[in-house]
């Protein structure tokens, strides 16, 4: 399975368009996701492995959407 970021978070993948050449940490969370995701498809993983996994997902997702948040305030700035 391909992951793509557009994919896991539609509503900001315009948003991150060009950005993650230029911003390390937006580049580091993306790809912290990604590393997420792909433990999150793991099938040999326990049920307790997968709850703390998938919170951990949810808070990168949740930081993701504040940095975005942060760099188009800075830009309209």
């Amino acid at each position: 399975m391909t992951w793509e970021l557009s994919d896991e978070l539609p509503e900001l993948s315009n948003a991150f368009l060009g950005r993650t050449e230029t911003d390390a940490l937006l580049s580091e969370a993306i790809e912290d996701l990604k590393k997420v995701t792909a433990l999150l498809d793991d099938t040999s993983i326990t049920a307790t492995e997968r709850a703390e996994w998938a919170h951990i997902r949810s808070e990168l997702v949740n930081e993701l959407r504040r940095m975005v948040k942060r760099n188009l305030r800075s830009i309209s700035n």
